[in-house]
């Protein structure tokens, strides 16, 4: 049913052993108390959707200078939620270009919106290639932020790197990654990779998500009754929307 929920703490105590509600382990440091300033709705891209395109942004421009990341060139792979969060994360780093790559031409429009310039390419993959040649004077983009998940992604980010650059992956991989060290060695690349640690960077995710939370009305948009739940696992399976809430008792 997925994991991510918002509610309001009824009762706490010790001795919990039927919870009709939901029982929370270890609330003292994973539970946190919602912004008044935010709609509880978008409290629910907290759990790790928004936290893991924050931590995407952040590994990708750690350690850069203002000006370094004011004039690099971003390269986003994948626009599902992940990945449109990570665009909402990146722009606070003011890169000069953002380029957001899919080819579900909904999520390009929601990726264009946020302020992204949008490629399918699976229509226009050359375009792709000499527009980051174009932007970069033939370098290559600066920074890679993969969220796709696939090995095909990975190696596209890999060709379209300049030499020194940083590729940030978020996405869930169980193929081999796909370069030599050869290849690696050549490209002289900073690859950062793994799973978000979402409690250690929830605050400074959250921060982020009420400043830019007006940005995000898409994605919760869609609210539905349990009752309507099989229809909804459909409509996401076929990505009509980026995520679907459910109500429970409804």
């Amino acid at each position: 049913m997925g994991h991510e929920f918002v509610g309001e703490v009824v009762e706490t105590g010790p001795n919990v052993v039927t919870a009709e509600y939901c029982r929370v382990p270890l609330a003292d440091s994973t539970v946190v108390k919602a912004p008044p300033s935010v709609d509880s709705r978008k409290l629910v891209l907290m759990a790790d959707i928004f936290p893991t395109g924050y931590f995407a942004a952040k590994s990708a421009f750690a350690g850069l200078s203002q000006d370094v990341a004011g004039s690099s060139t971003v390269v986003l792979l994948g626009c599902g939620p992940v990945g449109l969060c990570a665009i909402v994360n990146a722009l606070e780093f003011r890169p000069q270009h953002v380029l957001a790559i899919d080819s579900v031409e909904a999520r390009l429009g929601q990726a264009k919106a946020l302020g992204a310039e949008p490629w399918n390419f699976q229509v226009n993959m050359q375009g792709i290639k000499d527009r980051i040649t174009e932007l970069t004077d033939g370098r290559g983009a600066d920074i890679i932020i993969e969220s796709v998940g696939h090995s095909s992604a990975l190696r596209l980010g890999f060709d379209l790197l300049r030499p020194g650059g940083i590729i940030s992956s978020i996405g869930v991989h169980n193929g081999e990654i796909p370069w030599t060290g050869n290849e690696a060695y050549g490209k002289n690349l900073t690859l950062k990779m793994g799973r978000c640690s979402v409690r250690s960077l929830f605050d400074e995710a959250l921060n982020v998500l009420v400043k830019k939370q007006h940005e995000l009305d898409f994605m919760i948009d869609n609210v539905r009754p349990m009752s309507d739940a099989v229809q909804a696992y459909d409509d996401f399976h076929n990505m009509k929307y980026q995520k679907i809430i459910f109500e429970p008792g409804k």
